[in-house]
C-alpha cells in the first residue's frame, strides 16, 4: 500500500505541474475540490491493479461502462451521466426537514 500511496502522489503532483504550466488555476478552491476526488479515484485505479480493495470502486463500476470493440483489441469508457445526476440529486443538500 505505501507503493502505491507513493505513486499515487508522484502521478498527481506531476499532473498538477502539468496543468500549472499550461494557464490551469491550480490554486483555486473548486479546482482543489475536484483534486481530492481525482486523487483518490486514481489511487483507487493502482490498488485495483494491485489486487487490494478501495471505496471508489463501487462508484467507478455504478458510473463507467466498458465496451470492447468486436476485434477484442480496443476498449473505451463511458461515463453513464444519467446515474451520475441521480447519485447526484440523491446526496443535494436539502434545506427542508423530512416529515415524517
Amino acid at each position: 500500500m505505501e507503493f502505491a500511496e507513493e505513486l499515487n502522489q508522484k502521478i498527481i503532483v506531476q499532473m498538477i505541474h502539468t496543468l500549472g504550466e499550461n494557464g490551469i488555476r491550480v490554486g483555486e478552491e473548486e479546482f482543489i475540490r475536484d483534486l481530492g476526488l481525482i486523487i483518490e479515484l486514481t489511487k483507487g485505479s493502482i490498488y485495483r491493479s494491485m489486487g487490494i480493495d478501495h471505496p471508489t470502486h463501487g462508484f467507478s463500476e455504478a458510473l463507467v461502462e466498458v465496451d470492447v470493440d468486436e476485434s477484442g483489441e480496443g476498449m473505451h469508457s463511458q461515463i453513464d451521466f444519467e446515474v451520475l445526476e441521480k447519485f447526484i440529486e440523491a446526496f443535494e443538500d436539502d434545506d427542508d426537514p423530512e416529515v415524517s
